[in-house]
């Protein structure tokens, strides 16, 4: 356990709920810009911050941030976040960054990664949005400062929370966190894809992520019987509606569900894939094209929410809601090699547009004025 710098300095307490739970796209980002603040040393400029963990966290290795576990043991994780955090961070500024956050906190900041259940409640269960709808709601009037990650999504969350869109921060996601890990090419023999031609789709269960048309899109390829869809990603009934669908180890022979994967393994399926698909017609930030640009894996996404503000010239679009436009694109990805090749040499350098130290210095600006 990290003790920090010293003691002095205007506290920041960060919701460490992230750290004890399955890592989707809010806990990344939560875990990775901690660890990009963790290396800017944020005591040199009077800030001491502490990351308040749930007993049973794993607790990252930080240098410079203090990381305490509080409160007892086997409370829910939910229950944990409404009660323990706010008492733990009282004495100073709470700093929430995967999305949910404490209604009774004096001071603290909250990022909202996007506004999807007011804008697809259909996505979710009725006890899902009314509760962050009525958490978003009550944080735009109580929070001292509100936070999300992209453009679209401060432009979405002002309209539907009635705040001046100047009101709320944008910290973007980074990209490159692939570089540092090791391939598992152990994932292509565990599913038969040594060797295979295959796209690549990452996303949860949620109906926002569009996967029933990529499905469709791809069955209608009759020329490419040899070609796999590769789908990654998890589902959880408690959220998403029709989630339980999506059963890791579903394997058709040319369409295959794998579940989670770790990072290891995910890189691996990037490195070998003809491409990466991301037909989402919703979404905050959209984190797997940057992660598979960073890898030169080919990126085709739709012409929706952030994905053109996050993807730039780098990717293929295409319309999310035409089954045929899809099935266009599947299609040139996988007779044009010129194409791929001009996609995944672009790709890298539109990942590097977005760096987690960038984010972190952004954010660091914000709360240091704060605090």
């Amino acid at each position: 356990m990290s003790q920090g710098d010293g003691r002095a300095g205007r506290a920041v307490y960060i919701n460490g709920k992230f750290s004890a739970q399955r890592t989707t796209g809010v806990q990344r980002y939560a875990a990775h810009i901690v660890r990009a603040l963790d290396q800017q040393a944020p005591s040199a400029v009077g800030l001491r911050l502490v990351l308040l963990c749930p007993p049973q966290a794993t607790l990252p290795a930080l240098q410079h941030i203090e990381v305490r576990r509080v409160g007892p043991a086997q409370l829910p994780l939910h229950l944990w976040e409404q009660t323990v955090l706010p008492f733990a961070a009282r004495s100073g500024l709470l700093l929430n960054l995967a999305g949910s956050a404490p209604l009774l906190s004096a001071r603290q900041c909250v990022t909202l990664h996007d506004a999807a259940v007011f804008d697809h409640p259909e996505a979710y269960t009725g006890v899902f949005v009314t509760w962050y709808r009525a958490l978003f709601r009550h944080h735009a009037t109580h929070a001292h400062k509100i936070f999300t990650v992209s453009r679209f999504s401060r432009a979405r969350l002002a309209a539907r929370l009635c705040l001046a869109p100047e009101d709320i921060g944008v910290v973007h996601n980074g990209g490159g966190h692939l570089d540092a890990v090791l391939a598992d090419d152990r994932i292509l023999d565990l599913h038969g894809l040594r060797g295979c031609r295959y796209l690549l789709a990452v996303g949860s269960a949620s109906a926002t992520k569009n996967i029933d048309r990529l499905e469709q899109a791809f069955a209608s390829l009759s020329t490419a019987t040899d070609v796999r869809l590769v789908i990654v990603g998890g589902g959880n009934a408690q959220v998403f509606v029709g989630s339980a669908a999506q059963e890791p180890g579903f394997d058709t022979t040319r369409v295959l569900r794998t579940g989670p994967l770790d990072d290891a393994p995910l890189k691996a399926l990037y490195q070998h894939a003809q491409a990466l698909v991301f037909p989402s017609v919703y979404e905050g930030f959209g984190l797997p094209p940057l992660e598979a640009m960073s890898c030169a894996c080919p990126v085709a996404a739709a012409r929706a929410a952030s994905m053109p503000e996050v993807c730039g010239e780098a990717a293929l679009y295409f319309d999310p809601l035409s089954v045929q436009d899809i099935a266009n694109a599947l299609q040139r990805l996988l007779s044009e090699p010129q194409l791929r090749h001009r996609l995944a040499a672009a790709g890298p350098a539109q990942a590097a547009r977005f760096s987690w130290q960038e984010a972190a210095l952004e954010l660091r600006g914000h709360i240091g004025a704060l605090a």
